[in-house]
């Protein structure tokens, strides 16, 4: 008998906790609500790799929309002499992006290194036709970016077939 009440007890107390979410709901007034843009200071560099969006992977693009977004004028070492530039490394899981920026804090170059990225799909296929039978088994891609130039993709790829590897290098110039 103590078992079933106590099922009831906590059966009944399970309805009320459910309650107080509606309760704790809060609404705004649409017309409250206000939308900030922020202007990107070098849309340049961000759009040379948004050509080659479908063949870019998620961690590609959220690394270099930092590199973007940087303001090197909030550094201590900052200053007003137009001849100077600055090294910026940005790092994080073995993936880099070495930046080099202007007294403007416009991205002027940038060497980039990424591990184990996802193969743009026409790349993929290519391979797929040129190699039947064949694993990818580890890709990484670099990318050299520059203002006035165009923009270079390497990858290095390690095919697998049974106990046989092969490395392959594929460029890719936009």
């Amino acid at each position: 008998m103590k078992k079933c009440f106590l099922g009831l007890f906590i059966l009944g107390l399970t309805n009320l906790i459910s309650a107080q979410n509606d309760i704790a709901m809060v609404t705004t007034n649409v017309t409250e609500i206000s939308s900030k843009t922020s202007k990107v200071k070098n849309a340049q560099y961000l759009r040379s790799s948004s050509k080659e969006v479908e063949h870019l992977a998620l961690g590609i693009m959220k690394l270099q929309k930092i590199a973007a977004d940087y303001d090197i004028k909030k550094e201590r070492i900052y200053g007003n002499n137009k001849t100077i530039t600055y090294d910026v490394v940005f790092e994080t899981n073995g993936n880099y992006i070495k930046a080099v920026y202007d007294h403007n804090g416009t991205i002027l170059s940038s060497e980039e290194y990424y591990e184990d990225v996802r193969i743009p799909y026409v790349l993929s296929s290519q391979l797929a036709i040129e190699y039947p039978g064949w694993s990818f088994n580890n890709s990484n891609c670099v990318i050299l970016y520059s203002k006035n130039g165009e923009v270079n993709y390497t990858y290095k790829l390690k095919l697998k077939k049974g106990n046989s590897s092969k490395s392959i290098t594929r460029k890719i110039k936009k």
